[in-house]
């Protein structure tokens, strides 16, 4: 796949994601109130169906909220998934999965996604920063791994008593 990825329709799909998941939570708190006002007034035993109506209206503008921001979640989606499977290909790193990397691109970007304004910067360079550095903590952590287990393996052996060892194998002098 060598899709482009525009900043401009990046960041709108981006703010439109943003924006549905801001009214979805904004209608979910109005719904937690109006059902408090409820058993608030049960209890008082006063009239309440006034409220009954406005939890009925703004049930059902959570659930067309619901549906729009999972919408707007596919096609993000799908630009962290075309962002992410071109920086794997740019970058290359060695002893990262490309399968695996391109999975972590994607759930980096939205985890970082809250933290993103459009005022501040541009979309593009932002998720790019995000799932490079990402790529590069891995590479890191894979690194370290190795560089522990090699440390390991020549400890073992040394401890068998084998002096001479390269990389965690021994190295065997053929005396003849």
């Amino acid at each position: 796949m060598n899709e482009y990825l525009n900043n401009k329709t990046f960041e709108k799909i981006i703010n439109q994601f943003q924006d549905s998941n801001r009214e979805k939570t904004k209608i979910a708190i109005l719904i937690e109130e109006i059902k408090d006002t409820i058993v608030r007034k049960r209890v008082r035993k006063v009239e309440f169906s006034e409220n009954r109506l406005r939890l009925k209206e703004n049930e059902s503008t959570l659930k067309s909220a619901c549906e729009n921001h999972e919408e707007s979640r596919q096609k993000l989606a799908t630009a962290f998934l075309t962002l992410s499977e071109n920086i794997v290909r740019y970058a290359k790193f060695q002893l990262i999965d490309i399968d695996d990397a391109i999975q972590e691109g994607v759930m980096i970007c939205f985890d970082k996604i809250d933290r993103f304004d459009s005022r501040k910067g541009k979309a593009f360079n932002y998720m790019t920063t995000c799932i490079l550095n990402h790529f590069r903590q891995l590479y890191r952590t894979a690194r370290n791994y190795n560089e522990l287990k090699r440390k390991y393996l020549n400890h073992i052996q040394f401890l068998e008593g084998n002096s001479h060892f390269n990389n965690g194998r021994a190295m065997f002098e053929n005396h003849n």
